[in-house]
């Protein structure tokens, strides 16, 4: 068992989010702790144990993380207006005279986005109750931790120590104690590796984008799906031209194909939870990478436009897999620049959205607790409905149910019921989205249909319905007032 303790000693956390700079970040993500870490560690000699620890606590498995913390409110933020750096002199006088500090007049505007946690002892713990090999790595740890003053902004003083002790897991019976879901960066392996890089290059290190969201104790109680809401990843709208929703299976096309070709010029090995297909070039039987949209649609004047993706993966997946996809990811936002090419209409370029204050770039949306469901694009079929016990349009959807892994009790006693048009507003009908199929399509030709669904009991999301369910066809979106939606 590993139990990291920061506590804010003045309570206050000044942290901002790399996304958002004029937004706070609560609680401190583990990925700042681990960077935190790293950077006691390269302000000392660096002694080879400790680097040694560092690297077997990236590789720790996140899905056993642990985060416990209490609630904050946001501090009033006030826009202060500091000098950039010192101007150099020049033979100009006029100009000259901006080294003096008095005599600037070109200060710049900040701000220091902070929170204020509302506990009489505001601390944060991180727990992994599976800790294989901490009594090697224990003393090394509690080195880091203890050299460790700030986390976010130097204003956050913080004390960090190990905690010991079967007494540590007390109270730490969920893995996420707050109101409302949350994601949050965590370490990976390699991270170590790609700070020591960014550090020697003297440029910033990107933000991970190995992501877990954090839900309400209830939440996890519910029957689910085989995509984990944990670690959604999302990509936004950054410019250039925005194809249309009804498009989206070509859009996932193409993006797969963008991250394949990145992997093969950058040399970077193709797992087959990005392509989809075994080392045999045969489709893979196990689930893999889902690609979806996120578009205006659930509101009430919701105009169905398209404003991002997100990247919703197996609950059952290999570290290394998982690691080995993410590089490609990073490879193709880096060099790549996030761009899809459409031809002669042009380009779409996406970025890395972690926490969007748009709402409907919010994943979490698509991952709540609900009973009724309604298809944002239409599902397709595994084969034509008929007349026929067991073959007709019921009883092939509840097969898709349970296709993606929820469970018969979860199953029994759907209602299921057709639409003409999406039962979410501003979303495509069945034949939008069909006309624009390309004719290499694998799903040209096959039944369609946008369906209500109303299970017995509340299930958990994401839910992604059918043969297309990977390229975002059948992804449904709760239609319960308590829902949100």
């Amino acid at each position: 068992m590993l139990a990291i303790e920061v506590e804010f000693l003045t309570g206050v956390s000044v942290a901002a989010s790399p996304q958002r700079r004029e937004e706070p970040e609560w609680p401190p993500h583990p990925d700042r702790l681990f960077q935190a870490l790293v950077a006691a560690w390269g302000r000392s000699e660096a002694p080879r144990e400790e680097r040694a620890a560092l690297e077997w606590l990236e590789g720790l498995d996140m899905g056993e993380l642990r985060v416990s913390a209490p609630q904050a409110h946001r501090r009033d933020i006030a826009p202060v207006f500091v000098p950039p750096n010192d101007a150099r002199t020049t033979r100009d006088p006029k100009k000259s005279v901006r080294v003096v500090p008095a005599l600037r007049t070109n200060r710049q505007p900040r701000t220091f986005p902070a929170v204020v946690p509302a506990a009489q002892r505001p601390v944060v713990r991180y727990l992994w109750r599976q800790a294989d090999g901490i009594d090697q790595h224990r003393s090394a740890l509690s080195r880091l931790a203890a050299e460790v003053t700030y986390l976010g902004h130097s204003h956050t003083l913080v004390r960090v120590a190990l905690l010991d002790g079967e007494s540590a897991c007390d109270g730490w019976d969920h893995a996420w104690i707050g109101a409302s879901p949350t994601a949050l960066r965590m370490p990976h392996v390699g991270r170590l590796a790609h700070l020591i890089q960014s550090h020697e290059g003297s440029t910033r290190p990107n933000p991970s984008l190995a992501l877990r969201t954090f839900h309400p104790p209830e939440a996890r109680q519910r029957p689910h799906t085989l995509f984990d809401p944990d670690t959604v990843v999302v990509l936004a709208d950054d410019g250039g031209f925005v194809p249309a929703l009804d498009a989206f299976p070509l859009i996932a096309k193409r993006f797969r194909d963008a991250l394949l070709r990145t992997a093969d010029q950058g040399g970077l090995p193709i797992p087959a939870m990005l392509s989809g297909h075994d080392a045999d070039g045969s489709p893979t039987e196990t689930p893999h990478l889902a690609v979806v949209p996120l578009a205006d649609v659930g509101w009430r004047y919701s105009q169905g436009r398209l404003m991002g993706l997100a990247l919703l993966w197996p609950r059952a997946v290999a570290d290394e897999e998982r690691t080995d996809a993410l590089k490609v990811l990073a490879l193709f936002l880096r060099q790549g620049y996030g761009e899809l090419h459409f031809g002669p209409p042009g380009s779409w370029r996406i970025a890395l959205d972690v926490a969007s204050d748009r709402a409907s770039l919010r994943a979490e949306r698509y991952a709540r607790t609900a009973r009724r469901w309604g298809t944002v694009l239409p599902l397709v079929l595994d084969r034509h409905p008929k007349n026929k016990p067991n073959r007709d349009l019921a009883a092939i959807v509840a097969q898709a149910c349970l296709n993606v892994g929820l469970p018969e009790h979860a199953v029994d006693g759907l209602r299921i019921e057709p639409q003409q048009y999406s039962p979410i507003s501003g979303a495509p009908s069945v034949r939008a989205v069909a006309d624009v199929l390309p004719k290499d399509s694998p799903y040209r030709g096959r039944p369609m249909r946008h369906v209500a669904l109303s299970f017995a009991e509340p299930i958990r999301g994401p839910l992604v319905l059918g043969a297309g369910r990977y390229r975002g066809l059948g992804l449904c979106l709760p239609l319960d007032e308590e829902s949100g939606s």
